[in-house]
């Protein structure tokens, strides 16, 4: 199978689905609770002009929030052009405009004893990281040629990344459960796509090469304060409703977070029957994730991230078919220096067993490191580096190492 240019049936994680707390007990004590909250945080941009109209105060009633950001980035490197098999910023010595990421939501509160209705939906409108987001079977024509006479694909294309609407249950398992319904990010890894709301530009390998969304039904249930369990079912992997590659998929989750301690830990599988589609050239794969995350200090967290995939009769690189599994580790390191402030440190090893995923075998080795500095609330701005290395092939423009030197802007509205 070749190196991933596009989304389809690629992909990656992240994003949201993990569980969170619940209400118990009676109106006089989450009155106590909402005492000892922090305030809100003031709206961006966008949110505070609607605010001023009449259309702004109707969301406002509604409790519907709109927001969003913008993401552009630089990147230098030892590649004369192209730092694929690194996705996301895989041009070298070239300016990407990533995201112009638009999101539209009406959150449940989980710790109202009640019945209720939200939505939401997330679009990349446009941006290059949506040539990798994309799904099967939802707008991934605008991946293909644009014409006959040698035209490139489009480079920004729109992504509706994420659409559903969900509703909490309040007598649905011992706290209640939120239900989901659509297409949402996956909840395999510590990455998201959301490059805002995630520590790297770059991404690491086991980001790039595993889900990054599921259509289907998601379902959080947290047992007590301490344990959440979700289980859901979706159509496969990066792929839409209705698209010929639908396969019926499980997808679960365990989750560990005690309500006042300084780790947590989740479990995170896909099981489907993890057969490479031959006839739609398309992977369907199992996928074993766990992330674990350390508070070391009021200042320092630590994040271990680990994943193992496996696919069946797939193409080989090398010729013929067979099975495949690619898996790694990435350790980070975050250090918050001061409210504006952050640096970001990841390891990681990432092994391609036959090189289906990445298109080279071998053990790739990633280390990256950046700061996150925001001036203002608005804006962030990230420098780094990275170094990447593989110890068999030579996947960089013909070397087997990759030195790139990033710079990339965030500003939300």
């Amino acid at each position: 199978m070749p190196p991933a240019t596009n989304g389809n049936g690629n992909g990656n994680g992240n994003g949201n689905g993990n569980g969170n707390g619940n209400g118990n007990g009676n109106g006089e004590a989450k009155e106590e609770e909402k005492k000892d909250e922090p305030p809100a945080p003031e709206p961006y941009a966008l949110q505070r002009l609607l605010s001023t109209t009449r259309f702004g105060s109707w969301l406002d009633d509604k409790g519907i929030k709109v927001d969003g950001w913008v993401q552009g980035n630089y990147t230098a490197s030892t590649a004369n052009r192209n730092n694929l098999p690194i996705t996301f910023n895989d041009r070298g010595d070239f300016w990407q405009f990533n995201q112009n990421y638009f999101r539209v939501a009406k959150e449940v509160d989980a710790s109202k004893d009640e019945f209720q209705l939200g939505f939401r939906t997330d679009w990349i409108l446009p941006g290059t990281d949506a040539r990798f987001s994309i799904g099967r079977g939802l707008w991934d024509d605008q991946l293909k040629p644009a014409g006959r006479n040698g035209a490139l694909p489009n480079y920004y294309p729109i992504d509706l990344f994420q659409v559903y609407t969900e509703a909490f249950m309040p007598n649905l398992g011992p706290k209640g459960s939120t239900v989901r319904v659509g297409r949402f990010a996956t909840h395999v890894g510590y990455e998201l796509v959301q490059g805002a709301e995630t520590p790297f530009l770059s991404r690491s390998y086991m980001f790039q090469y595993n889900p990054f969304t599921h259509s289907g039904v998601w379902a959080i249930t947290p047992l007590n304060d301490t344990w959440t369990v979700s289980n859901g079912f979706s159509v496969g992997t990066d792929n839409f409703f209705g698209d010929p590659t639908n396969r019926f998929t499980y997808l679960g989750q365990l989750k560990w977070a005690p309500k006042d301690g300084k780790t947590t830990a989740a479990f995170n599988v896909v099981l489907n029957d993890n057969n490479y589609q031959t006839n739609q050239a398309f992977p369907l794969y199992n996928v074993y994730n766990a992330v674990i995350t350390h508070n070391l200090t009021d200042k320092l967290t630590y994040v271990a991230d680990a994943t193992f995939s496996h696919m069946d009769n797939t193409p080989l690189p090398a010729g013929g078919t067979g099975s495949a599994t690619w898996y790694g580790a990435a350790q980070y390191l975050i250090y918050k220096h001061c409210d504006n402030l952050t640096s970001n440190l990841r390891v990681e090893l990432f092994e391609d067993t036959k090189g289906v995923r990445t298109g080279f075998k071998g053990l790739y080795t990633d280390v990256a490191y950046n700061l996150a500095y925001s001036p203002v609330r608005s804006l962030i701005m990230r420098p780094g580096v990275r170094y990447d290395h593989n110890n068999t092939s030579r996947p960089f423009e013909g070397k087997a190492d990759l030195f790139t030197a990033t710079m990339d802007v965030i500003i939300r509205y």
